[in-house]
């Protein structure tokens, strides 16, 4: 094999490894308290206010991954959604995020914490908290089912915890994701795979031509 080609092999096989930079887990269910229980009416979000029970909610959090074991996972680089997807609602206004994966046996036990940024956030119960269980098996995997753990799973507080809203939590996804600059080195280096095909092809053409 020449260097070229054992270069190029070497990329695509790094390419390939390590394209994904980045995870999204999410996880859902449906609302079992709306703000027309009486909690509420919602001031920062007004949106809030059309969610009713039975609602079908997802939480996704896209963080610097990938989730590798349990472990606590902080950025204020994360990105958190709420998004109610019955109502078309959502809430996107968290500036900071943490979720502890904790083992559990032959389970994995999720907790999430996203800090909003009205008021003083965290301190005056502006959150959102989820809390549930997944088997452990299905920590890197698509629609595995989940348990939700204590009184509220989710509880989406706004308003210096006035406005307050919570739902189960019955599913869970993660899905690797590749961060922009990645997919340009990944775009490159298919690049040069395919000039070296090319090369290789002209090369024996040539060949045959003589």
């Amino acid at each position: 094999m020449s260097v070229r080609r054992c270069f190029i092999a070497c990329l695509v096989t790094w390419a390939f490894t390590y394209i994904a930079d980045a995870d999204v887990i999410a996880f859902g269910g449906v609302i079992t308290q709306s703000i027309q229980d009486g909690t509420g009416p919602a001031v920062n979000n007004t949106g809030l206010n059309s969610i009713l029970d039975g609602d079908v909610y997802e939480v996704t959090v896209d963080f610097a991954g990938p989730i590798t074991a349990p472990g606590t996972y902080q950025s204020t680089g994360a990105k958190l959604v709420f998004r109610d997807l019955t109502a078309s609602v959502s809430e996107t206004s968290f500036d900071s995020t943490s979720f502890t994966v904790s083992s559990d046996g032959s389970f994995d036990d999720f907790s999430v914490l996203g800090c909003l940024t009205t008021g003083s956030g965290c301190m005056a119960g502006n959150q959102l908290d989820g809390n549930f269980s997944i088997a452990a098996a299905g920590l890197n995997s698509q629609n595995v089912a989940a348990t939700g753990m204590g009184l509220a799973p989710l509880d989406l507080l706004e308003d210096d915890g006035v406005t307050d809203i919570h739902g189960s939590v019955t599913s869970y996804s993660e899905t690797a994701v590749p961060e922009p600059s990645s997919l340009v080195i990944m775009a490159g280096v298919l690049a040069a795979f395919a000039s070296g095909l090319s090369g290789k092809h002209n090369s024996k053409s040539g060949g045959q031509a003589l």
